[in-house]
């Protein structure tokens, strides 16, 4: 029993004389001997009136069983029926439940998707379109010479001749 001291070996060699002697109830007696130990260890005199205790409030708290069921032999056979009926719809909650979760995460996700999508797109804007604001090319951005554009395939085998990056070709 958890309710005595298993620190010492003295105490556990009693374990199962104060068991019995817990449940010969209240008009029971102790043997000489686990009388003797219960006298000399407080810890085990200390459990046993603990146990002896909440025993008392089990039997006090107790609710008598009616007197038209008390002699009835098939009442035990008809809970056990009960339960064992109520027992088979309790396995179909879960699956009910884990189904339901499972659909509810699958229109999370598309719900998800289809916005990231949308957002990709950007579909999603509202109002009108803005117009793209470019700023003016810096002509010395793109090149450091300053060039006008060839009009014709001469000027052009002339510009790349002429620059650094034709004559390395």
């Amino acid at each position: 029993m958890w309710f005595f001291s298993r620190t010492k070996r003295d105490c556990r060699a009693f374990e199962a004389a104060l068991e019995d002697y817990l449940d010969a109830g209240p008009g029971g007696r102790p043997s000489a001997v686990l009388a003797a130990h219960l006298s000399a260890c407080p810890e085990c005199r200390e459990a046993l009136d603990a146990a002896q205790e909440v025993s008392a409030m089990v039997r006090h708290s107790a609710i008598p069983v009616p007197a038209g069921l008390a002699g009835d032999p098939y009442f035990a056979t008809r809970v056990a029926a009960r339960i064992r009926a109520n027992a088979s719809h309790a396995g179909e909650f879960w699956p009910q439940l884990e189904s339901a979760s499972l659909r509810m995460m699958a229109y999370a996700l598309s719900v998800a998707i289809l916005l990231g999508a949308l957002s990709a797109s950007g579909i999603t804007r509202t109002g009108p379109p803005s117009e793209a604001r470019l700023r003016p090319a810096d002509p010395h951005a793109i090149s450091p010479e300053v060039n006008p554009a060839p009009m014709n395939p001469d000027e052009v085998v002339m510009a790349l001749l002429g620059s650094d990056q034709g004559r390395q070709r």
